[in-house]
């Protein structure tokens, strides 16, 4: 049999494993944020420490909507609710600055729990608070337009990883999760099975999920069925999607977050922008002091196809490395990007330039080209 979670509940911890892939501390809290008129029960927070002169942390609020069948009003209320989540959170503010400490700790995870984790009756951090409503599928126009209109980021995922469509992952991974827990209540998972405090827990939830319920998880149970979903994609049979949330990427169109997906291991990417940094530095050291506009090496991509989305307001560009054009350790780079019909236009269709950060102070600029026609070639 398969436990009773929800495609949503599932799509919300695939959010969560990709930003903690792209440099957020993500997760689910274990307790509801406390704003100034009430609390909110939120499914996933990112937290960005890589701050900037002048800029507060930044603490990503997410609202997910995986794929199903369209509904514009449930697409506009889900905007709503997000941006009044954000509204009640910026008003609590402290007068004095209390900062997210511990920069350098190299424990992410146990930075989150103590911000997270504890009961708080209101949220004590100065941070800058962003939203994000990340969907697979259909989204409505109108709640696209609102959104925007509202500074909240709408991002689109693809409806299929690993060659297989999202819906049928979240049925095996609910297979799966039944049977983490043997007949004998036996913990079958090794990571798990190592947390020995928690297993009682562990077994709860999986116990509860076994029976048909109507209410959303608490807080504390979300984020232990979130502990469990992890563990589960360490699993061989869960490796092919793990890898394919891992080489899901985060990039900006002039700061817009777009998603691109890519075939090759994240150290090609870190040595290929490494790389395209030497060789910038040195042509930067030839060119004359006077010289207004220093060179910008960019990694070239050739645009294959450009096809439409399940989601009207999204365009797919599958894109190929230009041999000649990029560092030896991403030659074989290629992949997928999606871009939201309203970040370019008709000149740009053709051409455009993105983003991806690596690491702090280290990202990869990529352009994109379409391949000239045969008959242009001809002419």
């Amino acid at each position: 049999m398969s436990l009773y979670i929800s495609g949503q509940k599932l799509f919300e911890y695939m959010v969560a494993y990709v930003l903690r892939n792209n440099g957020y501390i993500a997760g689910v809290p274990r307790r509801k944020l406390g704003g100034r008129g009430t609390q909110h029960q939120v499914g996933v927070i990112g937290v960005d420490l890589n701050n900037s002169p002048f800029c507060l942390n930044t603490v990503l609020i997410v609202a997910a909507r995986g794929p199903g069948e369209t509904d514009a009003a449930a697409d506009m209320q889900l905007v709503r609710n997000l941006k009044a989540t954000l509204l009640d959170l910026e008003q609590t503010l402290p007068a004095r600055r209390e900062l997210i400490r511990d920069l350098l700790d190299n424990n992410r995870g146990d930075l989150f729990h103590r911000i997270y984790g504890g009961k708080r009756e209101k949220e004590t951090l100065t941070v800058n608070y962003v939203g994000g409503v990340f969907i697979a599928g259909d989204f409505s126009r109108p709640a696209w337009e609102y959104a925007n209109a509202h500074g909240i980021y709408v991002v689109h995922l693809p409806e299929v990883f690993a060659e297989e469509p999202l819906l049928d992952w979240q049925q095996r991974i609910r297979l799966s999760l039944d049977r983490v827990m043997a007949a004998d209540n036996r913990i079958t998972l090794p990571g798990l099975a190592k947390k020995t405090k928690k297993i009682s827990d562990f077994k709860e939830i999986l116990t509860l999920l076994r029976q048909p319920r109507q209410e959303d998880l608490i807080p504390e149970q979300s984020h232990d069925l979130f502990t469990i979903f992890n563990e589960l994609l360490r699993t061989e049979e869960m490796s092919a999607l793990a890898r394919s949330l891992r080489q899901t990427a985060l990039t900006t169109i002039n700061g817009y977050p777009v998603v691109l997906e890519y075939n090759v291991s994240y150290k090609a990417l870190v040595d290929a922008a490494l790389a395209i940094y030497e060789r910038k530095i040195r042509r930067i050291k030839s060119v004359a002091p006077a010289t207004t506009y220093k060179p910008l090496d960019v990694v070239h991509l050739k645009i294959d196809s450009v096809t439409p989305t399940m989601d009207r307001q999204v365009l797919k560009f599958s894109y190929r490395a230009d041999k000649e054009e990029v560092p030896s350790s991403i030659e074989h780079l290629s992949g997928s990007v999606y871009v939201p019909n309203s970040l370019l236009d008709k000149r740009s269709m053709e051409r455009f330039r993105l983003k991806m950060p690596l690491k702090a102070g280290l990202s990869l600029v990529c352009e994109f080209q379409r391949k000239p026609s045969r008959l242009a070639q001809s002419i």
